[in-house]
């Protein structure tokens, strides 16, 4: 059996069960393998869940890089919004993307450091493609690390709808909060 099918299944344990409520023993049964055959490919439940979350934090910064260089003709305004909506329907169709977000916001103590980190990282590219569309653009008189912060925070909360709430919620919260992101944006003094 290969590592490839352990870490599909164990991503819908993860995502049902949580960290916690996953089992080796349930995830290799699912895989169609023993569970001495699993220690094998992972040794135990944090070996699996590290490798799969790097692996998860990976492909999130890739879509977000081409997610933005294949945008890069439209507005500002219609990429910052689209993303916004692809990040929701990621989140809502691919089990790999809610684990991510799911994982950052209840981040299991035995790879705190680790998902923490690796978070961190998706942050750093989303924001540094963010950073980069407010330079180009030279929206309001913020400095566009500035509006970079307000983007991504705003991204958090919406987030916040998305893990504990619903995909009605988080479409709810987008319609008010992008229109205030954009008075905001386009109206702020530079400090």
């Amino acid at each position: 059996m290969s590592r490839e099918k352990i870490k599909e299944v164990a991503i819908l344990h993860f995502n049902r069960y949580g960290y916690e409520g996953a089992k080796m023993s349930q995830i290799a049964e699912e895989a169609g393998i023993r569970k001495q055959s699993m220690a094998y490919h992972f040794s135990s439940k944090k070996e699996l869940l590290t490798e799969l979350y790097g692996e998860i934090v990976e492909e999130e910064i890739a879509f977000v890089r081409r997610y933005f260089a294949e945008s890069a003709d439209a507005a500002w305004e219609d990429r910052l919004h689209g993303f916004l909506v692809e990040h929701k329907n990621r989140f809502l169709t691919s089990p790999n993307v809610n684990l991510m977000f799911v994982f950052s916001f209840t981040t299991p103590i035995e790879v705190h450091d680790y998902v923490l980190t690796q978070y961190r990282r998706y942050l750093a590219a989303l924001k540094e493609e963010a950073t980069a569309l407010f330079s180009a653009a030279a929206v309001g008189s913020l400095p566009p690390e500035a509006c970079t912060v307000a983007y991504v925070t705003m991204l958090d909360g919406l987030d916040v709808q998305l893990v504990y709430e619903t995909k009605h919620a988080y479409e709810q919260t987008l319609s008010i909060v992008w229109n205030l992101f954009l008075t905001g944006i386009r109206h702020a003094e530079r400090s």
